[in-house]
């Protein structure tokens, strides 16, 4: 599991999001929407003594991490995460219903002990340690805290939402004994229970940047890296000699970097064994191919979008943003990704809950050219044949997509192909995949891009910093509105989920009236596996936060 923050992902070209609340978590409700008629999780279950002893699961990725501490900004994507989730854990996990329960091989007992102040009280496994040997202790928690919680600006944290709000970790009886005292009510405060880094890490500026951009970080789960392969593009994983918990069922567990045109030949020719669908045709289809393949779908917490550079050019102008949003056909950009791989389409409208939750509120600008002539016209422009333009000057736009990512380049040059239409040329920009996020998103050298937000089971907590501050490491929209702030405070402070609800509710609407960006889908997990992996595959909150790896193997 992750901290708070946002994942990104490529394939869908996405990036990680970062936590919400308990009591409040991403799971859809009975809402009527479309999204809601598939399951949770559909992969193969099995007990652990149903499962072989040994053997080998071969998966793909689209690069390897830029760096494996997964609580630094350049590690929060979803290839990185989903190397990294059998090394690491916390005392709190998430179930494949999206509840934060106890981890029992990190905890004995976590507890809210008290409301006000509110304090968290942890009582560690003394077996748990990291792979040199080294025990897991309140140091390591009092190093990630300070590492994330903002106050040395020489960390460079994915988010510091939460670490923020905390005032102390202290310890009780002994070294195993944690006590977080908030120095405000935190309602998701179990979101940043769920990875703790080694205190010789997060006490060193240069070592959580630097220190890991080329080896693994130390693991604290059944299985560590074992091996990087620079040249042959492969990360292999192998049994954690020191994990104290289950004995997990792999021999071994190796990570291949494939492109995500070849990953659906990879499968098909039999050369890994499960496969990301999400919404590409193409690999559906060849997955439907080989004859030992089980396909699986369920909901899913990923929302594509166009994010629009608001801090310089046309886009900088908010009746421009909501113009381009007016254009772009949203409906016909879902059906065109989520039709063919055998799923409802349906759009994304808010900005925080997920099509089919509760609390969902669709605020989204309807498909509309008329509003978005009055929009251009209240930027300044005029039409001028084929063209708008001011002051003399062509409106128009770019939009960077990464190289050898079919669902993102399909998105972008729909949005192309509804643009231009309306008389804005947008120019596509292909970029390497693998320094999509690091070179392009994350410093802001764009004009528009579209990939993917993955969610968490704390869903208002962790979307607040992909809007503010300004200067967040997840804001890539070079924008934001002040009174988020305030916002966004009352809801990580409101115990109360039907209160917390509405405040999120007016967080979404505050949002959509600059728009820095746009949803435009929610992608559903859909999978392709080879027969007989079980306890692996399509599940709602993700493969990286719900699967338990000590018990993914082959069905005996």
């Amino acid at each position: 599991m992750k901290t708070l923050g946002a994942l990104a992902m490529l394939g869908a070209a996405a990036l990680l999001v970062s936590g919400c609340a308990a009591g409040n978590t991403a799971a859809p409700s009975s809402s009527a929407s479309a999204a809601a008629d598939l399951p949770t999780v559909d992969w193969d279950s099995a007990t652990a003594d149903e499962v072989q002893d040994g053997g080998t699961l071969t998966l793909a990725v689209g690069a390897l991490p830029v760096n494996y501490n997964n609580l630094e900004i350049d590690g929060n994507d979803v290839d990185t995460n989903t190397i990294l989730a059998a090394t690491q854990g916390g005392p709190i996990k998430i179930t494949t219903d999206g509840e934060p329960v106890l981890n029992e091989n990190y905890a004995s007992s976590v507890e809210l002990v008290s409301e006000d102040p509110q304090v968290v009280e942890m009582k560690l496994n003394p077996d748990a340690v990291w792979e040199d040997g080294t025990p897991i202790t309140v140091a390591d928690w009092q190093a990630t805290w300070q590492a994330n919680n903002g106050t040395n600006e020489a960390f460079l944290p994915v988010s510091t939402t939460g670490w923020d709000q905390i005032s102390s970790i202290e310890q009780g009886t002994d070294a195993y004994d944690v006590k977080i005292t908030f120095s405000a009510k935190y309602a998701d405060w179990q979101g940043l229970l769920g990875l703790v880094l080694p205190a010789s890490v997060a006490s060193d500026p240069t070592a959580f940047n630097e220190g890991y951009t080329a080896q693994a970080m130390p693991s604290m789960g059944p299985y560590v890296i074992s091996d990087i392969d620079q040249t042959g593009q492969v990360v292999t994983l192998t049994p954690n000699e020191k994990w104290w918990g289950e004995t997990p069922k792999l021999d071994t567990i190796l990570f291949k970097v494939v492109s995500q045109d070849q990953q659906g030949s990879s499968f098909a020719n039999k050369e890994i064994d499960a496969l990301e669908i999400s919404a590409n045709a193409d690999l559906y289809a060849t997955a439907k191919s080989r004859e030992d393949a089980e396909l699986q779908a369920t909901n899913g917490l990923t929302w594509t979008h166009v994010t629009m550079n608001a801090k310089e050019g046309p886009l900088s102008d908010v009746n421009v943003r909501k113009a381009v949003a007016s254009i772009v056909n949203r409906e016909q950009i879902a059906a065109a990704a989520n039709t063919p791989v055998g799923v409802p389409a349906v759009t994304q409208g808010d900005y925080i809950f997920m099509n089919g939750q509760e609390g969902y509120d669709d605020k989204a600008l309807p498909l509309d050219p008329s509003a978005a002539e009055g929009f251009l016209g209240d930027a300044g422009y005029t039409k001028d044949g084929d063209t708008w333009t001011k002051d003399g000057t062509e409106l128009k736009l770019t939009i960077t997509v990464p190289a050898d990512t079919a669902t993102n380049i399909q998105r972008a040059e729909q949005v192309q192909a509804d643009l231009g239409e309306f008389g804005i040329p947008v120019e596509l920009t292909t970029v390497p995949a693998a320094q999509y996020f690091s070179d392009y998103v994350i410093p802001g050298n764009f004009e528009m891009v579209s990939f993917s937000w993955q969610g968490t089971a704390f869903p208002i907590s962790s979307t607040e910093s992909l809007f503010y501050p300004l200067d967040s490491g997840q804001n890539f929209t070079g924008t934001t509105d002040d009174a988020l702030g305030d916002l966004w405070t009352q809801a990580n402070e409101e115990l109360d989920p039907a209160k917390r609800i509405t405040i999120a509710n007016e967080i979404n609407e505050k949002i959509w009236s600059y728009m820095p960006m746009f949803p435009i889908a929610p992608l559903p997990e859909v999978w392709a596996v080879k027969q007989g992996l079980v306890n692996y595959g399509a599940t709602m909150f993700g493969v990286s936060a719900t699967v338990d790896w000590t018990v993914v193997g082959w069905k005996k």
